[in-house]
């Protein structure tokens, strides 16, 4: 049995444990990550690992996928997996084909050698796939997909989906991480949708069987029972004579046509359409749909991670490879400490303190302001039909803005555009008036108000022109918001509105252990790639530029000179405030560090600043929740795991009917600062969200990068922003 009996928890909602923690209340607590530590150690699988040859040195990542992908049909079996020059399988592979080895060994893996941990991670990952029932569950790509859907509502069936991931560590320990999400898709099948034609070139589908992804391209002339080019065979007798599936296509009409999606790189795959799903994404979801689904993925704390430890211990269950005990769960049982950090104190104008942004502005107003003057670009239709409302709304804001101390002035500048004869849904008509606007009348900050479904047709251009092009930043607001704009809404527009012309409504009262914060972020889109930066410089958490040297990359690293430049910049802005050096630096890196630090060294050595590398990862694949004195799972804002280098942040507090809290990952990579330092820091910086009353679950330097570099790519972003946060 891979489960060891050393305390438990029953089945259903309520857990109960053996092993007990008391909190500094005196209550009973435990806490636990959604990340399970097994008994078994890597010295105790052997496996066997095949080195070989190089065939394609710009290809050596990635150049053994088709070959492991050939190996398993030659040798009829689905647990073999690749990674570099290695192939690994527990069973020796009898049977090459074309292919041929250099070296074999039976052996466990080094633990030393990374590209040996990673092989050992990949192959229990498909072992664990593997073993899982496949009338109940699509298992592949890290994801383990119920094929019942949880619910349908107007053709729309919402799956639960538990992704895995398996971590070994240089000591030889295995880990499974583990999350609980969901995933919508039609109920129908794309052979259904086809009749209807509803499916179309670029949607994205899914196999139902075992979760891989690919992109519609189009329906063939063949039927499943001819004879394609790309098997050498028709659908049906790949599936039934070298797949061993029969159970997929036996009931599928023999006169049903191929159809051909794309693979991730752009390799076409045949298939029989009743066997793929449409993937939805949530944004492209029905209104009803989401109300109505909305208990389903928005799950409290308390059902989630009941339902996420029960379902692990059913799928890691299933395989023999190995074992855990329940007792590993606890947080204290795999070496990490827990601590609570405190909520910042900030501070605004008059002196005022307070933890609240709401009520600090309400007491004291901004912390530093100026007087505002902004343009107005309506829907002119709305001169006509909405005047009057439009007319109450000015008023209210400038009314709420002159209560927080920054006077703001609303210029009439519409007879530019508001008696233009032109059709300003015409995305062409449209843009030659942007033009027009940019060049001509709108040079200060711009609210747009248009309906929802406007905002949507002028969005990207008007960024463009206006934001990308002439450096005016701009804040939409769509009528249906304006038309029921209390002083939350009115505050969370002028936040926006201020965040975009350097006022800064708020800074932490309290220093934080760095002088100068550095957010690093690689953006990917349409096959661009840019690093975003922005500074958070002195200790009070402000961001005193976002003249970012957001430069092209040509992949997840940020290039060496690009770095320097960041460097740079941060130091001439810190000196332009301060009048002097920073002392130490932290860089905040959004996801993984693969960047040179050799180099780094260099450059700050030569500078004389101390500085601290640091990964924040928002996507963790993991869940931290507490239960005190059995009341069921909740999470804490504030509680955080340490271990060593390492640390685990929840740094929000959604609402049960929300959600539960996703936490983020802290590595320290390298540098002088402790880890309690570098937590406290990151945790207090996610208070600084200063375009929004909601507060941000990331600190603002990897949030901001994050946006920034997008902006940049989507071309959103003028080369120098100034103080501007245009992507606020």
């Amino acid at each position: 049995m891979p489960f060891r009996s050393a305390g438990g928890f029953a089945p259903g909602i309520n857990i109960s444990w053996r092993v007990r923690g008391t909190d500094m209340t005196g209550t009973n607590t435990h806490y636990i990550l959604t990340e399970w530590e097994s008994e078994t150690n890597t010295n105790e699988l052997i496996v066997h690992l095949y080195t070989l040859p190089a065939r394609n040195v710009f290809e050596q990542h990635n150049e053994n996928g088709k070959a492991c992908s050939d190996l398993r049909k030659l040798n009829k079996s689905h647990v073999i997996d690749f990674f570099e020059h290695l192939i690994a399988s527990w069973q020796p592979i009898e049977h090459w084909g074309e292919y041929s080895f250099i070296n074999h060994e039976t052996r466990a893996i080094d633990v030393t050698i990374s590209t040996e941990r990673t092989i050992l991670e990949r192959l229990l990952l498909r072992t664990i796939e593997n073993v899982q029932p496949r009338n109940e569950i699509a298992a592949g790509s890290r994801k383990f997909t119920w094929l019942k859907p949880e619910k349908v509502v107007q053709n729309i069936s919402i799956h639960r989906v538990i992704q895995c991931d398996v971590n070994i560590s240089a000591a030889g320990v295995i880990s499974v991480g583990f999350d609980l999400n969901h995933s919508f898709r039609t109920s129908e099948s794309v052979s259904d949708l086809m009749k209807a034609g509803a499916i179309l070139k670029g949607d994205r589908v899914i196999d139902k069987y075992n979760n891989m992804h690919y992109e519609f391209d189009e329906v063939s002339g063949d039927t499943i029972s001819d004879v394609v080019p790309e098997l050498r065979q028709s659908v049906i007798d790949y599936f039934v004579k070298e797949r061993k599936q029969a159970w997929k296509v036996d009931k599928l009409d023999p006169k049903m046509p191929v159809v051909y999606v794309k693979m991730y790189n752009g390799q076409r795959s045949a298939y029989a359409p009743a066997m793929l799903q449409k993937e939805l994404t949530f944004e492209s979801l029905p209104p009803a749909v989401v109300r109505q689904t909305s208990e389903v993925y928005k799950q409290n704390a308390n059902l989630k991670i009941a339902t996420l430890l029960e379902e692990i211990q059913n799928i890691l269950r299933r395989t023999d490879k190995l074992q855990f005990s329940k007792r590993k769960l606890l947080v204290e049982q795999s070496g990490y400490d827990v601590t609570k950090i405190e909520n910042p104190i900030l501070s605004f104008g008059r002196n005022v303190t307070q933890p609240q942004p709401k009520y600090g502005l309400e007491k004291g107003g901004v912390a530093f302001g100026q007087p505002l003057a902004i343009n107005l670009l309506v829907y002119p239709e709305f001169f006509e039909t909405k005047l009057e409302a439009i007319t109450a709304f000015n008023e209210k804001l400038c009314a709420l803005s002159s209560k927080w101390g920054v006077p703001l002035t609303i210029l009439k500048k519409s007879g530019a555009y508001k008696n233009k004869s032109i059709d300003f849904t015409n995305p062409h008509q449209f843009a030659i008036l942007l033009k027009e606007l940019k060049d001509t009348a709108f040079k200060e900050l711009t609210l747009v108000i248009a309906t929802e479904k406007i905002a949507g047709m002028w969005y990207d251009s008007i960024k463009k022109e206006f934001g990308g092009s002439a450096a005016v930043p701009t804040q939409f607001v769509t009528m249906e918001t304006l038309q029921r704009a209390d002083d939350y809404i009115l505050g969370n527009i002028l936040l926006g509105l201020y965040a975009k012309s350097g006022i800064q409504p708020w800074v932490l009262s309290s220093p934080l252990a760095s002088d100068c914060f550095i957010g690093l972020d690689v953006s990917h889109e349409a096959g661009r790639h840019s690093a975003g930066i922005v500074q958070v410089v002195g200790k009070d958490g402000r961001v005193l530029s976002s003249r970012a040297n957001t430069s092209t990359e040509a992949g997840e690293k940020i290039r060496n000179d690009t770095m320097r430049q960041i460097v740079y910049s941060a130091v001439d802005q810190y000196q332009r405030h301060y009048g002097e050096m920073p002392q130490h630096i932290t860089f905040h890196r959004d996801g993984f560090c693969r960047e040179d630090l050799n180099s780094l060294d260099e450059v700050m050595e030569s500078l004389n600043v101390d500085y601290d590398m640091v990964e924040v990862i928002k996507k963790t694949n993991r869940r931290m929740a507490l239960n005190v004195d059995r009341q069921g799972w909740e999470t804490k804002q504030g509680v955080c795991y340490v271990r060593d280098n390492l640390a685990y942040l929840i740094a929000t507090n959604p609402h049960p009917r929300v959600g539960t809290a996703q936490p983020i990952k802290i590595i320290k990579k390298k540098g002088s600062l402790s880890i309690e330092a570098i937590i406290h820091d990151i945790y207090h910086l996610s208070f600084m969200h200063i375009g929004s009353f909601l507060k941000c679950r990331l600190p603002i330097t990897t949030y901001y990068a994050d946006l920034s570099s997008t902006f940049f790519n989507r071309q959103w972003l003028p080369i120098d922003s100034g103080e501007a946060l245009h992507f606020v």
